[in-house]
């Protein structure tokens, strides 16, 4: 089943349920799904719909940063239960641990391998979506004590 379809199924159980939170946010992911499928010629592939909902988590990241700065907790915690809703769609990533063992490992094999963004580009190539860039590039730099 297709993420979109999913994000489908999962606007009708929040229908159901009366769960208007979970139902604006799934509206909102919907549109943003409609609206990279407009700008493509083809039909949406999940791959183009993971790029976008992980574009949505980071704004939200972002976001959440803020409030807690300020110490907005309401809408700190509004934008954490969207981003939990976001990432039920998208696949299951490496911890930060998981991560810097990958990187280690990966130095190991290459020990050439000495500059963090260099590094951090090639593990992004052999993890693809196992990894998020920001963690991926902060356990390289760790790792590389930069």
């Amino acid at each position: 089943m297709s993420i979109k379809d999913r994000v489908q199924d999962e606007i009708k159980t929040a229908m159901k349920n009366k769960d208007s939170f979970r139902l604006e946010c799934l509206l909102m992911v919907k549109g943003v799904l409609l609206l990279k499928e407009k700008e493509s010629a083809d039909a949406l592939t999940d791959e183009v719909a993971i790029a976008a909902l992980r574009a949505e988590v980071r704004k939200r990241q972002q976001s959440l940063e803020i409030f807690q700065q300020l110490a907005k907790t309401d809408e700190a915690a509004g934008a954490q239960k969207e981003i939990q809703i976001i990432e039920e769609f998208l696949p299951k990533q490496l911890s930060a641990e998981q991560l810097e063992a990958k990187v280690r490992e990966y130095l190991a094999a290459h020990p050439e391998m000495n500059h963090a963004g260099k590094l951090t580009g090639a593990l992004k190539k052999e993890l693809g979506d196992l990894a998020d860039g920001k963690l991926l590039s902060d356990a390289c730099k760790k790792v590389l004590g930069v």
